[in-house]
């Protein structure tokens, strides 16, 4: 029958493993120092988003002058979405005109505008007004 050798008491905690592989826990401090860091220095290479949400609003409103059947929005809201398999960055543009008697979510004109993030790219532009007469 083979001899059961005893556990060593230090290689119970979770440190003592760790000391009981040569080289691990340098390996696992660089790798968190450089991930640390390119997140602290660079963090819109890390999140696909070249395209700041002025860029993307200025982007936006031009498409929408361009197109047949524009408005001048009262309201603006951006929100930025990843969008597809690989997700890629898109900024949302909304472009509103409220509805004089209605509440926050009806309006007389909508406009949704689609920007990439890195390129500023005009993606998708969609106009619509109220069903309401």
């Amino acid at each position: 029958m083979p001899e059961d050798k005893p556990v060593p008491e230090n290689s119970k905690s979770p440190w003592g493993r760790l000391r009981a592989m040569p080289g691990r826990p340098v390996l696992l401090l660089v790798v968190g120092l450089i991930l640390a860091v390119s997140l602290v220095f660079f963090p819109a290479s890390c999140s696909g988003v070249d395209i700041e949400e002025d860029q993307a609003i200025a982007t936006a409103r031009a498409a929408l002058d361009a197109h047949p059947e524009s408005f001048t929005p009262e309201r603006t809201e951006t929100k930025i979405l990843r969008q597809g398999f690989p997700p890629t960055a898109m900024w949302i543009v909304l472009f509103t005109v409220g509805e004089p008697d209605g509440g926050p979510e009806q309006f007389l004109h909508h406009a949704a505008i689609w920007v990439h993030a890195s390129s500023g790219e005009i993606r998708q532009v969609i106009v619509s007004e109220s069903d309401v007469s």
